[in-house]
């Protein structure tokens, strides 16, 4: 289903890396390789700095960029765009809906990004103001005595898939976008109750959430997934960071809409604080139109 990806990359040793898994992600056929060149003033006050001064250098380091992706893949069709804009998050989501893509890809660490991702004005605007599915890409740091050493999550972007649903049409869609994908190995789906003002309110939702999580499984399982469940209590976000890390997810896969605490996900509570310090790759699937 995400055949067309554009990757924003600020050329870091993180972008480097995460080309590898665009290389190797399920379905792909079109890449487009984009940077985001700031926008600024003259020093003496003389207007807008032109973009054509800048883009000479970003342009080679693109073209190194694309052979890298070619040399990894030969099936891909790589493109590269440069553009000048005071709007990094705009340019992107811009650039995305202009050219058709199905997924937009944004490293969680980098130069130019990193500062947007981890304090929010990047990364946010993206997830806020795009009506295209996001993937927040994560790096696995090991630090050693002298160095420091990678790992990505690339033994297959799709190898292990945290899929948190709340029986909403919303995680419904995600759900049967997840199905037509390309790639899949294996697929935990998670629920987790967290209202209830008593012990038997709670335990009654929780057998009720049991029976509908498995009417999805046995359908997912129907078409050849392998499935598993888990339905648990507590508090969402914390539950999802923490169930991805024990059960060592490839990626989390996200509604951006539901009901309950997924309503939140557009207030930056439960998708943000996921998307944003989750040790694993997010993607966001945008709501149904």
């Amino acid at each position: 289903m995400f055949e067309k990806i554009l990757f924003a990359t600020d050329f870091s040793e993180y972008a480097r890396r995460t080309l590898d898994c665009i290389a190797g992600f399920p379905g792909a056929r079109d890449i487009i390789l984009f940077h985001v060149v700031e926008q600024a003033r003259s020093p003496r006050g003389g207007g807008e700095v032109g973009g054509t001064f800048y883009q000479t250098g970003e342009n080679n380091l693109l073209r190194e960029e694309r052979r890298r992706l070619e040399n990894l893949s030969q099936n891909l069709r790589v493109t590269t765009v440069v553009k000048t804009s005071s709007d990094t998050a705009g340019a992107i989501i811009e650039a995305a809906e202009e050219r058709g893509v199905s997924l937009i890809v944004i490293g969680a660490r980098g130069n130019s990004l990193v500062e947007g991702i981890l304090l929010g004005s990047v990364s946010m605007a993206v997830l806020r103001r795009s009506r295209t599915n996001v993937l927040i890409m994560r790096h696995k740091i090991i630090e050693e005595i002298k160095t420091k050493t990678y790992e990505m999550f690339c033994r297959g972007l799709l190898f292990r898939i945290l899929c948190p649903i709340d029986f909403s049409r919303f995680s419904d869609s995600a759900i049967t976008l997840l199905s037509r994908t390309k790639g899949l190995r294996e697929v935990i789906l998670l629920h987790i109750v967290s209202q209830g003002e008593t012990e038997t309110e709670i335990e009654e939702a929780v057998q009720k959430a049991k029976g509908q999580i498995e009417t999805i499984r046995s359908n997912l399982a129907a078409q050849g997934i392998s499935v598993r469940t888990i339905v648990k209590t507590g508090n969402p976000t914390f539950e999802i960071a923490g169930i991805a890390d024990e059960e060592d997810v490839s990626v989390i896969w996200m509604s951006s809409h539901g009901k309950g605490w997924f309503r939140e996900l557009l207030l930056g509570s439960t998708a943000y604080t996921v998307a944003m310090n989750a040790k694993r790759p997010v993607i966001i699937i945008r709501k149904p139109e």
